[in-house]
This record gives structure tokens, sequence and C-alpha cells, in this order.
């Protein structure tokens, strides 16, 4: 069995954005770990580095999972209806 190598997608400030980018990546079948220093999970902390929560995602699937925040980030995602 092959060992999953985890990249680095993006950093965001906010849990709820966190979660749905989660959400919506795996979704399209993209595995995604969050991770946060621990005291910003315990302390509503909104700045800084204990309010950074970072998004991995597979290497194999990076490119995809790019291609998919470059949709978000310029408001340009497809819904079900629109494809």
């Amino acid at each position: 069995m092959t060992e999953m190598t985890w990249e680095l997608l993006t950093k965001v400030y906010d849990r709820i954005e966190a979660e749905m980018m989660k959400a919506a990546l795996e979704t399209l079948k993209i595995p995604t770990e969050l991770v946060q220093e621990s005291v910003g999970g315990t302390i509503p902390v909104s700045f800084g580095k204990f309010a950074e929560i970072r998004v991995f995602v597979p290497k194999e699937k990076f490119d995809e999972a790019k291609a998919w925040l470059e949709g978000y980030a310029n408001d340009s995602l497809e819904t079900e209806e629109e494809a």
C-alpha cells in the first residue's frame, strides 16, 4: 500500500470558510485535511498565526484542487444546473 503525501493548497483565517472548502473538495472526491494550531481551536482567534488554517490535499489531486480553488477565488464555479 502506498502512503498518501499531502500538499498545502491554501491558508485561510476563517474556520467556517475552511470547513466549506473541505466539504466542496470532498464532494469532488478530493480528500482534504485542515490543520490549525491547537490554541486557535480552543480560544477564538481571528488574526495572526493562531487563526491560520492550512488546507492540505493529496499530491496526486493537487492540480485538480488548485483548479477548483482558482474558480472559487474568482467566483466562477459552475453549479450542477449550469453544467
